[in-house]
């Protein structure tokens, strides 16, 4: 989506994907406001974009940086009331697409881990656990790395169950966790991009 800077731009940026995609959903559900954009900025961070007028926006960036906080770090958060072409151009290079309007919603859920070998056998466990099915994964960078799954909310919370477990029981600890019931069908455009389909050679 091409973003004008004719409409307020709320951004929040977390350590890590997981917290970015909670701030994206509970933005998207807290007040009328677009997704424009997501990046992985690099060393960790990932930004989440929307726009809309003022208040909404100014809403939407208080309820996804309060809802990311309680599953990882928000390293900033800001609404920009009417950004210069410039900026508006930046946050474009990263747009996201509309998704289809019958793409069929389920529950997502994911592990996030510090280094490749913890998160693998979290999404073993995760698949064997329940019946989900892997979307696909995100390395952020810096060693923190995403698994995503879907599938109904049952499933999907004993996956991410059997995720942190398994982690645990390898002597370490997750980053973050996620379980969203009913994500908004905007979410899509992001899963999408680490779908494992897209990512395989």
């Amino acid at each position: 989506m091409r973003y004008l800077g004719n409409e307020a731009a709320g951004l929040v940026e977390t350590l890590g994907m997981l917290p970015a995609i909670e701030a994206a959903d509970k933005m998207l559900k807290a007040a009328d406001v677009e997704l424009v954009s997501y990046e992985n900025v690099g060393s960790t961070l990932v930004t989440v974009m929307v726009k809309g007028d003022i208040a909404a926006v100014e809403a939407a960036v208080a309820s996804g940086a309060e809802s990311a906080k309680k599953i990882g770090k928000v390293t900033a958060k800001n609404v920009m009331k009417r950004p210069v072409k410039a900026v508006a151009d930046v946050l474009s290079v990263h747009g996201i697409e509309e998704v289809d309007e019958n793409y069929k919603i389920s529950a997502i859920g994911g592990i996030e881990t510090f280094g490749l070998v913890f998160v693998l056998e979290a999404v073993d466990a995760m698949i064997k656990a329940a019946d989900v099915e892997f979307i696909g994964y995100e390395n952020v960078a810096s060693g923190y790395i995403s698994m995503l799954v879907k599938g109904d909310v049952a499933a999907v919370q004993s996956a991410v169950e059997a995720g942190e477990k398994a982690v645990k029981n390898m002597g370490a600890e997750i980053y973050s966790k996620l379980v969203i019931p009913s994500p908004h069908r905007d979410l899509y455009s992001i899963t999408n991009r680490y779908s494992i389909d897209n990512l395989l050679p």
